[in-house]
């Protein structure tokens, strides 16, 4: 095999059918014209690193590349092979092209495809039988038409990401390219063309069945091809399973084998046990010539059961992963880039490891961005994350139904008769889905859309053990809206929203009155981190930061909300770091409580599924948790504490308290005490004591109380009731402070801010507090020692990575965004992941502290 990935490839615009004059050996390499090229990659990306566009990333300079998708693009390389050996085929193998391309060998055109999702194949032995120089040239035709955000779905005739047709959250950056490896297989036949592995665990979970579907070409014309084909599956360096056959191929034909194991060992998500992983062998033997694909596989059992007390009409919801009932803790996952073609496998696996680390256990792929990348759901099979993965259709602003169309329908059939198999020997894909938001006039779609009903007959047929949902949200009832509720609290079954904060008097009481059976998304907005604001937006435009500066609008206008922040603030934000401390910290705490609003009500809820974990493209103002660069805000921690296997938290009615001094709080706890290596298994309950207590910024505790509480099977528990009278505390701010201790588990605390005016004013005239930080390095992973040493309360203190921008590699810490109370001290643990020794940094800030740089 021959992979043709890499730099050696050119790259070109043309016009119309411009294209042709390119595609044969005439034109010589240094030919005016051509660029230096990328595969895979993107035809942007291509662009800009030629300076050919402006950066995209930048300002409003993605305006500037809105012409790139109306031209098509020749890829071009040479190949130098050697003469094929008598009986030899040669195959030009192409695992992605977005989205349609013309494939030239020699100037002979070998290939047309449609379809960025489905990988399609040349044989090219008659054009490279003699060996020598050759040149392989890849037409990527313009970009089909397709939707923006505010459209109509039935416009929709393709199978392709919307995000890059312009998004809430994305410009408009249409994307192109050779996205996905190419190579050249050379070999005597038969050929292994093919190949799906499944793992199907039995209903007492005691066997384990892996059935390989391979799929082999011959010579044809009557003339068979003999071969041996062979199947080994091995447990670390063991070989446990072994089957091999003789094959006789003429021209096509499929071979199905299937091996058991008795008492395999386990796969489970995150949190739940060990992510425990076999290696299929599937090899082929012909001609003296041996050919072998691997495939990672896992034994598990994931079904979706009905949810305690949900209405008989209700679709199940609630995970259950080898006879285990688990609460589901996601995340919503977008592409890593807008620019999807270029592989980021570092990014990728740093923000896969920052779900795992938040102790989630499965991603939504939104149906707005892929059909994932191979090296996702690889790294999902190794993290613990179950995939809920959707076809690439999504609502519009005026119109979500897909097309009636038959052809259209036919399309979308066959892609998911590619797709499917070459995906289900993941033991990370649980769940497929027909895509987001798809809906009849604010109504969800079921199986009886034309598409719907049609892919799950796929999904059914080719992933039996996976579960299937037609959309999300899967209704009856779209939204998650107080006045939606009040008028049919039994219809909301699966829902969406909202995706702002809601305001310091109704957000807590909007999540306190959800009766949904599964929150699969919502979200709270906030400002990026400080160094992406300051590659992303000029230096002389970043105040002010309302709407009504251009370069923002531009950037997340839909989810700049600065007229809330300053509200919430008395309207005295008058600084950028100001402003976006604020906003971050009503991210953080909105995006915090509907977590654990949510998971009170286990199991009649079984999950919540925030949006955003990533961003595809780096806004100023964005639902995402991670800004685009891969550093965590402050609502990524809120979310990762309330996702621990123990939490103890507060129900309360509001975060400001003016005008209200009776206070009251609804302490609750629970834990996963049915999970693997936790206290107690199923139906044994694990004493727990929990604490609860009000304190002022100056230290002095206000009030109070302890409990104990049995906790068993994830339930939550209430605890009991914590009351005070406001007026008696010495200062305006003042934080709940909570803590909860299994028997025989360490301590979890939980701090809550609030104030007792009528808004979170107050944290801006705290007088200074003083805190030492102490760094003690070990390699990679950095001790920071934070010591309160005088004055009140130190309150949002942040931890971030405080390199240039354009430095590789992430600081991650265990925790962050934390507050001090008078003579406290934390220890936050942070490690520097691919980031090289030199330079490194971080960089202290909050509330009320002197900003620093720590070393």
């Amino acid at each position: 095999m021959t992979r043709l990935d890499g730099d050696g490839w050119q790259v070109r615009a043309c016009l119309g059918e411009e294209w042709r004059w390119y595609v044969t050996a005439r034109t010589p390499p240094d030919a005016p014209g051509w660029l230096p090229a990328r595969v895979p990659g993107s035809v942007i990306d291509d662009l800009w690193r030629a300076g050919e566009v402006p950066d995209p990333y930048h300002g409003r300079n993605s305006l500037l590349l809105e012409w790139v998708p109306a031209r098509a693009w020749v890829y071009r390389r040479r190949v130098t092979l050697p003469p094929l050996a008598a009986g030899e085929r040669a195959v030009l193998c192409l695992d992605g092209v977005d989205h349609a391309a013309t494939v030239h060998v020699d100037g002979v055109a070998v290939a047309h495809h449609e379809g960025a999702f489905v990988p399609f194949e040349a044989d090219v032995t008659d054009l490279l039988a003699g060996g020598g120089e050759h040149l392989v040239a890849i037409v990527v035709h313009p970009a089909p038409a397709s939707e923006p955000q505010v459209g109509c779905t039935s416009r929709v005739t393709v199978h392709k990401s919307r995000m890059g047709y312009g998004w809430d959250f994305c410009p408009r950056m249409v994307h192109q390219g050779v996205w996905r490896p190419v190579r050249l297989e050379v070999g005597p036949l038969p050929r292994l063309a093919g190949v799906s592995v499944a793992a199907c665990l039995s209903a007492g979970l005691a066997e384990g069945v892996v059935t390989v579907h391979a799929d082999l070409h011959g010579p044809g014309a009557g003339r068979p091809a003999v071969g041996r084909l062979h199947v080994a599956v091995h447990d670390g360096d063991r070989e446990v399973a072994r089957d091999e056959q003789a094959v006789t191929v003429e021209e096509r034909s499929r071979v199905t084998m299937a091996l058991r194991l008795a008492s395999p060992r386990l796969w489970w998500p995150n949190g739940a046990g060990e992510q425990h992983l076999y290696r299929v062998e599937v090899g082929l033997a012909a001609g003296g010539h041996a050919t072998s694909r691997t495939f990672d596989i896992g034994f598990r059992r994931v079904e979706l059961r009905p949810n305690a007390g949900a209405p008989a009409d209700a679709l199940p919801y609630t995970l259950v992963v080898n006879g285990v009932r688990l609460y589901l803790k996601g995340w919503n996952w977008v592409p890593v880039d807008a620019l999807y073609g270029v592989p980021r496998p570092r990014k990728l696996a740093h923000l896969l490891r920052l779900a795992r680390d938040a102790h989630a256990n499965l991603l939504r792929v939104w149906g707005g961005g892929l059909v994932e990348t191979a090296e996702l759901y690889a790294l999902c099979d190794r993290l613990g994350l179950l995939v809920w993965q959707e076809l690439s259709m999504s609502s519009s602003g005026v119109e979500s139904v897909p097309s009636q169309d038959p052809a259209f329908v036919h399309t979308m059939v066959e892609e998911a008769r590619s797709v499917v198999p070459r995906l289900r020997h993941h033991p990370s894909l649980a769940i497929w889905c027909g895509g987001n938001e798809l809906a009849d006039d604010g109504v969800p779609l079921d199986d009886s859309a034309p598409v719907l009903g049609a892919l799950h007959k796929v999904v059914a047929e080719l992933h039996p053990d996976a579960a299937w949902l037609p959309t999300s949200p899967s209704g009856p009832a779209f939204l998650n809206r107080p006045d939606v509720v009040a008028q049919d609290p039994q219809a909301q079954h699966d829902v969406h929203g909202p995706w702002e904060h809601q305001g310091l008097a109704a957000h807590y009481p909007l999540y306190d009155a959800a009766t949904c059976l599964l929150h699969s998304e919502f979200g709270v907005e906030g400002m990026a981190n400080r160094r992406t604001l300051d590659a992303l937006v000029p230096a002389e435009r970043q105040w002010p930061a309302g709407r009504d500066n251009p370069v923002y609008a531009h950037l997340g206008a839909w989810w700049n909300n600065e007229p809330l922040v300053q509200e919430s603030f008395g309207h005295r934000l008058r600084s950028l770091d100001t402003l976006r401390r604020a906003s971050q910290l009503l991210q953080a705490d909105g995006l915090r409580y509907a977590v654990e609003a949510g998971r009170r009500r286990a199991f009649r809820s079984s999950g919540t599924i925030p949006w955003q974990l990533n961003e595809a493209y780096p806004n100023a103002w964005c639902t995402a948790a991670v800004d685009h660069r891969g550093d965590a805000k402050p609502a990524y921690y809120a979310v990762r504490r309330a996702y621990r296997p123990w939490h103890v938290c507060a129900q309360l009615a509001r975060q400001a308290w003016g005008g209200h001094p009776a206070f009251l709080a609804r302490v609750w706890t629970w834990g996963d005490t049915a999970l693997a290596g936790l206290a107690a298994p199923a139906g044994r309950t694990v004493p727990v004591t929990v604490v609860a207590r009000l304190v002022d910024a100056a230290g002095v505790a206000l009030v109070e109380r302890s409990w104990r509480v049995a906790v068993a099977d994830g339930l939550p528990v209430e605890a009991g009731e914590l009351t005070a009278d406001l007026a008696l505390l010495t200062t305006d701010v003042f934080l709940l402070d909570l803590a909860c201790r299994p028997d025989g588990e360490p301590e979890r605390t939980n701090r809550l801010l609030l104030s007792r005016t009528a808004d979170l004013a107050p944290l801006l005239d705290l007088a200074p507090a003083t805190v030492d930080a102490a760094v003690a390095r070990a390699g990679d992973e950095w001790r920071v020692a934070l010591a309160h040493r005088g004055g009140p309360a130190a309150l949002g203190l942040v931890l971030e990575d405080d390199r240039p921008y354009s430095e590789p590699g992430w600081a991650t810490f265990d925790d962050n965004a934390i507050d001090l109370l008078p003579g406290e001290s934390r220890t936050v643990t942070a490690g520097w992941r691919d980031a090289p020794p030199a330079g490194r940094g971080l960089r202290l800030s909050g509330w009320n502290i002197e900003e620093r740089r720590v070393y």
